[in-house]
């Protein structure tokens, strides 16, 4: 057998389970998986190491075309490299947000000169006249969105909620054309009417931001698009869900028959609220950081298999854009880095501490998003023929978490300081190295688009 690179005796997760063996590369492909070692070929010793299936990120932000002071496709997709990270499907709230065709083909020019590893796409749904709403998700399908995502409360001024009747329209739509609609569950009056109630009473703390998104905001919002999802046939994906309740409210659905899929971050499974009242704006995220008590139940959802997917929700801002909420947490941007230490944070948490096993590891991070996201059988898992899209991690290398390591261009992290257990040493895409002990291989550029576009 003709071989370009071979990793031996390692532990490769595969969707059935963990054997001990080597795997063959050839052509960019996964070509072969052997109990023994590969000779002849070029070759990885894999001893003590685990192979994953390269991550697929469900939900980075990287703000370009704009604002690329916070982040940039070459620095984000960098990060995700080191993060064992090798598809990335990038968010539409840039400026201008990808939730029409100019826009689309924009980000899309900058993606494919700059991104380390393989993406996609999300479009975006803002109001509008029906019509309109229906041309641009045609428009964005055709070129090759693998996805549309709704605010159902306030994200920025060029990305407005939709309003009940344009969500329950995109909804409708979104069945129409067999799309899944990504779905930020947040109760927009209720957090604002509360906002405002905590400002005029002189509350400018960091536990005021938590409480004008309390619990009830997030599952009520779940509730209302759950049923309007039963009603229009769509198939929804909860992003970054916080909360254990909505978990809850989830699984009742999937039990009762609706397509229905979640993420959370690693944020909500590592993090708590205390973080929130410690770091105050570097630790301002939507929805918040809740009490460590909904940390643990919310893992009780990802051992069972209600969760599908985690992403990491990596949403960069600068120093001084944060810093701007240090007296009033009203005043800071809401979110977070974590495109870098999502995989090393779930290995410590979940593989070190609660018992979860490496091939349901690999479902959330990596295979459930195949499938939702139509990469399957090509990405997502371990087998013949996929694309050798891989990641080598070292699960008892122990390291401390610093700001200044990372890659992406804001260097700061909520996770400064932290002792974990779990180490990215390579990742592959598409065969090809493009991160290695600390330093990124591949060239800007080397990331392919891997939608389905009628301009491809």
């Amino acid at each position: 057998m003709n071989l370009e690179l071979a990793i031996n005796n390692v532990r490769i997760v595969l969707p059935g389970g963990v054997v001990e063996g080597s795997l063959g590369i050839d052509g960019g492909r996964i070509a072969a998986i052997s109990s023994e070692p590969f000779g002849g070929v070029e070759g990885i010793d894999g001893r003590n190491r685990v192979l994953l299936p390269g991550l697929i990120e469900t939900h980075a932000h990287f703000w370009d075309p704009g604002p690329t002071e916070r982040e940039d496709w070459r620095h984000g997709t960098a990060a995700a490299a080191a993060g064992g990270i090798t598809t990335v499907i990038e968010m539409p709230l840039s400026i201008p947000p990808t939730v029409d065709a100019d826009a689309f083909r924009l980000k899309l020019e900058r993606a494919r000169a700059a991104a380390h590893v393989d993406f996609l796409l999300w479009g975006g749904v803002i109001p509008a006249e029906a019509s309109e709403i229906s041309r641009r998700m045609e428009d964005l399908k055709r070129l090759g969105a693998v996805s549309y995502k709704v605010f159902m409360c306030r994200a920025a001024a060029e990305y407005p909620a939709c309003d009940d009747g344009d969500l329950y329209h995109a909804l409708g739509e979104g069945a129409r054309l067999g799309q899944v609609m990504g779905i930020h569950a947040e109760n927009d009056d209720l957090i604002h009417g509360l906002e405002a109630q905590l400002r005029a009473a002189g509350r400018n703390d960091p536990m005021a931001y938590a409480e004008s998104r309390p619990p009830y905001a997030e599952a009520e919002a779940i509730s209302r698009v759950i049923s309007m999802a039963r009603e229009t046939g769509a198939t929804i994906y909860i992003v970054h869900m916080s909360l254990a309740e909505g978990a809850a409210l989830i699984k009742a659905a999937k039990q009762a028959g609706q397509t229905v899929f979640v993420e959370t971050c690693p944020q909500y499974l590592a993090l708590d609220d205390s973080a929130l009242r410690d770091q105050g704006p570097w630790a301002k995220c939507a929805p918040p950081l809740r009490p460590a008590a909904n940390t643990e139940r919310l893992w009780e959802y990802v051992l069972d298999g209600t969760i599908d997917t985690i992403g990491s929700d990596h949403a960069p801002f600068t120093a001084a854009e944060k810093e701007a909420g240090s007296t009033v947490i009203w005043d800071a941007p809401n979110g977070l880095t974590g495109i870098q230490t999502m995989l090393p944070l779930l290995i410590d948490e979940g593989i070190g501490r609660r018992g979860l096993s490496w091939t349901r590891l690999a479902e959330i991070t990596s295979s459930n998003a195949a499938r939702i996201f139509r990469l399957a059988p090509r990405k997502g898992s371990i087998a013949i023929g996929a694309d050798a899209d891989l990641v080598l991690v070292d699960p008892d290398a122990e390291w401390t978490i610093r700001g200044q390591d990372m890659l992406h261009k804001n260097r700061w992290t909520p996770y400064e300081g932290r002792r974990v257990r779990g180490r990215v040493d390579l990742t592959f895409v598409r065969g090809s190295v493009v991160y290695e002990a600390g330093t990124v291989r591949s060239e800007p550029g080397f990331g392919r688009f891997v939608g389905t576009s009628a301009e491809a």
